[in-house]
């Protein structure tokens, strides 16, 4: 590869330049940097941008996230730094050394990309060495047979196993790198075959941990059946299709029904109650509505139906939840009035204080109230359309 000398700086536009697909590859189209964003927002890009014109584009081989940020930003002019090479390998070589150390830090599956590169640049090397050291016991003259073996030993022992440099490299034990190459195949499989959803599913997994992910692949059986159903979007995630499965239930939502009130054998947090109501059931969680008891209000929760340990109760407000529909209907064209019932609905059980509100909405002192407030609001559009006609007149 060739050496940076001198290398040139400049200040150019951020539509002049190009990022290597690699970096793409890798790192993804956009990736989520605020501290870095913060930074620039404060005090502009202090490390200039790699980039290469050996095609006669300026392509970045470093700085894709400062590029991307500049743009977002507005800013007019990037440093960049231009540095030789000489062929798209040595690109490619640039864009994994430069990036290798990078700050902000890297998922999983970013390593593990890296690590496939680098593979394919040392194992090449490591058999040419172990051709040459047989190269040079084969020329030896001394026939003694310790003496050839210590020498092996010693060539053996001269450089790191490959798998120890790439693991190395990329800051994980040999272990969870073995472990790693296993689910990134698997990752790489599902995109073959465009089992796209799964795919991201495992690569959300396998960033999480390499251990949960690498345990999931090796269990063909549940793997196959988790990814059959990510990809009839049944579930979004490995952890719930595990769960599903190990529960003997193919969809463990399906015990749960809107308005279903659940008591918690603990409180999620001290000041909620221990009672939640079900308001919600999306693709990956049941959404429950808690009373703050700080401040009373309604606290929305989202919990995975293994995070549910909870036993089902008798509806402990089913007259007030009636006569809210009813109130609900009869102001169904009043915004502020439908808002505060659909509020109360969500939670588990009404206090003393919003028994009262419903009294009050039900009252003929309210009713009345409202009848003159309707005469009045119907006047004023009578008069205000009146008011339009003449002035068209």
């Amino acid at each position: 590869m060739s050496e940076i000398h001198n290398p040139d700086i400049a200040y150019i536009s951020p539509s002049e330049l190009v990022v290597h697909p690699k970096l793409i590859e890798i790192y993804g189209e956009n990736e989520s940097r605020p501290a870095l964003e913060k930074s620039i927002s404060e005090q502009g890009i202090l490390e200039s941008l790699k980039v290469s014109t050996r095609t006669g584009i300026n392509i970045v081989l470093a700085g894709k996230c400062r590029l991307q940020i500049a743009c977002k930003l507005g800013i007019g002019l990037v440093k960049v730094e231009f540095v030789k090479s000489n062929s798209p390998e040595e690109d490619l070589k640039l864009v994994l050394d430069f990036n290798l150390h990078r700050e902000g830090g890297k998922t999983y599956f970013q390593k593990f990309h890296e690590g496939q590169y680098w593979e394919s640049v040392l194992r090449p090397l490591a058999k040419e060495r172990q051709r040459e050291n047989a190269r040079r016991l084969n020329q030896s003259n001394d026939s003694n047979l310790n003496h050839l073996l210590n020498d092996s030993k010693y060539q053996l022992n001269k450089g790191k196993r490959v798998i120890q440099e790439v693991s190395d490299n990329l800051k994980i034990s040999v272990g969870s790198y073995y472990k790693g190459k296993k689910v990134f195949d698997c990752i790489l499989q599902l995109r073959k075959f465009e089992k796209f959803k799964a795919a991201v599913a495992l690569e959300k997994e396998f960033n999480r941990s390499i251990d949960a992910a690498y345990k999931f692949v090796c269990n063909q059986d549940i793997c196959n059946q988790v990814i059959d159903l990510i990809e009839a979007d049944e579930i979004g995630s490995v952890e719930d299709g595990i769960a599903w499965i190990r529960n003997s239930e193919r969809n463990p939502f399906r015990r749960f029904k809107l308005d279903h009130v659940y008591q918690f054998k603990n409180r999620l947090r001290p000041e909620l109650a221990i009672v939640g109501r079900v308001i919600g059931i999306t693709n990956e969680f049941v959404v429950f509505g808690f009373r703050n008891l700080v401040n009373m209000s309604l606290e929305v929760v989202n919990l995975r139906p293994r995070q549910i340990d909870a036993q089902l109760q008798d509806e402990p407000s089913a007259e007030q939840r009636k006569r809210i529909l009813r109130l609900m209907q009869k102001f169904g064209d009043v915004f502020p009035i439908q808002v505060s019932l659909a509020q109360l609905l969500k939670l588990p059980i009404l206090t003393d204080k919003e028994e009262v509100l419903l009294r009050v909405y039900e009252s003929d002192v309210f009713e009345k109230t409202w009848e003159d407030y309707s005469k009045q609001i119907k006047a004023m559009e009578s008069t205000n359309r009146n008011g339009d006609n003449i002035r068209a007149a």
